[in-house]
């Protein structure tokens, strides 16, 4: 990998972190020149300006994301299985793993829902379809393999499990009690539970 390259990419991780913790329109080029320790023409040489940064920025964070629940999903073959690890490793981020700051996908669409015209806009919508997308093919396929029952509701199934997970780390991080990701971890297991052959 080039240098300029090499650069390019760690202004994008330096950055991403910025943007999930602080916010994407709160984040100024001050604070990524003082993380990144590269001048902002630097910067601009790579980006032709901030809302590029926070695009490319933004789809890294959802990366890493995605990865850590790809990997922690990956070593289960039952689908019961497969969604708890789906929850525990979705919980994580409210410990800041594996990025600082928590979802990066519900951070941004509260950010940005009313900013018409954003160009972040449509990459958020994209990442939060590709997370339900995600959840329904591994209830479609349980349903199939009939390890869950076959009233299940892929769609509904996937937007209520989405939904409890985002508001609760919400919820975590405005009452900051440990608790709170043991409860609904515990509940989902429950519903879950409910839901499987």
């Amino acid at each position: 990998m080039k240098k300029g390259e090499l650069t390019r990419r760690n202004i994008i991780r330096k950055s991403s972190a910025i943007f999930n913790k602080k916010g994407y329109m709160t984040t100024t080029m001050s604070d990524i020149i003082q993380e990144t320790n590269i001048q902002k023409g630097g910067i601009y040489r790579h980006f032709k300006d901030k809302e590029q940064l926070m695009v490319e920025s933004f789809h890294f964070s959802t990366e890493i994301m995605q990865e850590h629940l790809k990997m922690s999903v990956s070593i289960h073959e039952h689908t019961t299985d497969k969604l708890i690890a789906f929850v525990e490793a979705f919980l994580q981020l409210s410990s800041g793993k594996p990025i600082v700051g928590g979802c990066p996908i519900f951070n941004a669409a509260i950010e940005m829902d009313d900013l018409e015209g954003s160009t972040l806009l449509p990459s958020i919508k994209e990442a939060m379809d590709m997370l339900i997308m995600w959840i329904m093919n591994i209830i479609e396929d349980g349903i199939k393999h009939q390890e869950l029952k076959q009233s299940v509701q892929p769609y509904d199934t996937a937007i209520y499990i989405v939904s409890t997970l985002e508001g609760g780390l919400v919820l975590d991080r405005l009452k900051n009690d440990g608790q709170l990701t043991e409860i609904i971890i515990n509940n989902l297991r429950q519903y879950i539970a409910m839901i499987a052959n």
